[in-house]
């Protein structure tokens, strides 16, 4: 639904896409341009190109794979007109399977992070400091709860986590496979 509406030319769901796919599709290009700020622009570059094909995504796998594509030329486009691409790997142009595990990462980053903000916010907040490398005691401590608390908000989230991102472990399966 939010595609066909930015198909449609809906500026919210261009907004939704692009608040949706910002933070991946930045930590994508920051793997060829160093420079947070061209980083940035490149990225916004890229959002402004798609909005101007809009009509043409018949599908989310779709405008993925075109939104990746077009991050990582763009970022090539970025490197060669800046002349920067002597500072960078010379086998950045032709190794597609490097660009496809990196599309696949910040795919998956994208979609854990969205399952996690799906959290409510105490369970959430558990987490975070969880995979900051906190204790159990140490968060409970930081948020004035009880251990046992800890223990049973951190079970119901990861419960709801691996149910929420099942999808992906089969799509792990599938690319072992092929």
């Amino acid at each position: 639904m939010l595609l066909y509406q930015f198909n449609k030319g809906d500026e919210r769901a261009f907004k939704k896409l692009f608040d949706d796919f910002f933070k991946s599709s930045c930590a994508f290009v920051k793997r060829y341009i160093p420079d947070h700020g061209a980083v940035e622009d490149v990225v916004q570059e890229t959002f402004i190109n798609l909005w101007e094909k809009r009509g043409i995504y018949t599908d989310m796998v779709y405008f993925k794979a075109y939104l990746y594509k077009s991050l990582y030329n763009n970022a090539l486009f970025y490197l060669r007109q800046h002349k920067i691409s002597e500072d960078v790997d010379p086998g950045i142009e032709d190794n597609t399977e490097t660009a496809l595990a990196a599309i696949i990462e910040e795919e998956v980053h994208r979609e854990i992070i969205a399952a996690i903000d799906r959290l409510p916010l105490e369970r959430r907040r558990i987490v975070e400091l969880s995979m900051a490398g906190h204790t159990q005691e140490e968060i409970a401590e930081k948020l004035k709860i009880s251990v046992n608390t800890v223990k049973t908000q951190k079970r119901k989230a990861f419960a709801f986590l691996r149910a929420e991102l099942q999808h992906l472990f089969v799509f792990f399966l599938v690319l072992l496979h092929l």
